[in-house]
C-alpha cells in the first residue's frame, strides 16, 4: 500500500514537472529567446447605473408602460443591460486591438497570463437650462461619469502578478445632452442615450491610455519572467 502511494506521488511530481517545463518552453521558445506570453481576457465584470427616466423625458410615459403589465425597475434594467453590452463590447474590442498591435497571442483559455477587468460606472445628469419655444420645451445639460476601474493580471497558476484601481471621476468625462418635448408631454428628441454611450466609449479610451504602458509586450514578458524566478 505504501509503495502504491509513493508511486502515485512520484507520478504526480512528474506531471507537475512536465507541465511546468512545457509552460516555460512555450514562454522561452525553442531557441531560448523569450516569446510574448499568451493572454486570456476574461469577460469584464460591469456594474452600471444611469438616471431615470432612462431614454425619455416623460416619466409619466414610463409609468404608463409599467402599468400595462410592465415594471418600472424592469424597464430600467433593460436599459442598463443595453449600456453594459455597449461597454463590454467597446472594452473587449479595444483590448483585443491593443494586444494585436503588441503581438500578444490571445487564448480563449489556458493562457500563460489572464487579464481580469471590473468596471463600476455611475452616470449623473447635470441640468443646465430649460427653454420653451413655440410649444416645444428644450432641456439641455450634461451627462458626467464617475466610478472605478480595476484590473488584475494573474499567472497560469492563478497567482496575482499585478493589479491596479483607477478613479473614473478624476477624468471628468462628460457629454452634452438635450431633450425636446412637445406640449402634450411626448418626447420629440432625446440625445441622453447617445450621450451616455459616447461617454462610455470615452472611458474605454481613457482606460487604455492609463494602462497601456503596464500591459505592453515588454512589460508582460518581464512580469512573467520575474514571477517564474520566484
Amino acid at each position: 500500500m505504501t509503495r502504491i502511494a509513493t508511486r502515485g506521488l512520484a507520478l504526480t511530481g512528474l506531471l507537475l514537472l512536465s507541465t511546468t517545463s512545457a509552460t516555460q518552453a512555450q514562454f522561452l521558445g525553442f531557441g531560448g529567446d523569450r516569446q510574448n506570453p499568451s493572454l486570456n481576457i476574461t469577460p469584464a465584470e460591469i456594474a452600471i447605473d444611469v438616471p431615470m427616466p432612462v431614454s425619455s423625458a416623460n416619466l409619466a410615459l414610463l409609468l404608463a408602460q409599467a402599468g400595462e403589465g410592465g415594471d418600472l425597475s424592469g424597464i430600467k434594467e433593460a436599459a442598463l443591460r443595453k449600456y453594459r453590452l455597449h461597454l463590454a463590447i467597446a472594452l473587449n474590442a479595444r483590448l483585443r486591438e491593443f494586444f494585436a498591435d503588441e503581438e500578444i497571442p490571445l487564448a480563449e483559455q489556458g493562457g500563460l497570463l489572464s487579464l481580469h477587468n471590473r468596471l463600476e460606472i455611475k452616470a449623473v445628469k447635470h441640468f443646465n437650462d430649460l427653454q420653451s419655444l413655440e410649444g416645444v420645451e428644450l432641456e439641455r445639460g450634461t451627462v458626467e461619469l464617475g466610478g472605478k476601474f480595476y484590473y488584475r493580471l494573474s499567472g497560469f497558476n492563478g497567482r496575482t502578478l499585478r493589479e491596479r484601481s483607477l478613479d473614473i471621476a478624476e477624468w471628468k468625462i462628460s457629454e452634452k445632452y438635450q431633450v425636446k418635448s412637445a406640449g402634450n408631454g411626448s418626447t420629440v428628441e432625446d440625445t441622453t442615450e447617445e450621450s451616455i454611450k459616447l461617454a462610455l466609449s470615452a472611458v474605454v479610451e481613457k482606460i487604455l491610455d492609463e494602462v497601456e504602458d503596464e500591459l505592453d509586450a515588454g512589460e508582460l514578458r518581464d512580469l512573467l519572467s520575474t514571477s517564474s524566478n520566484k
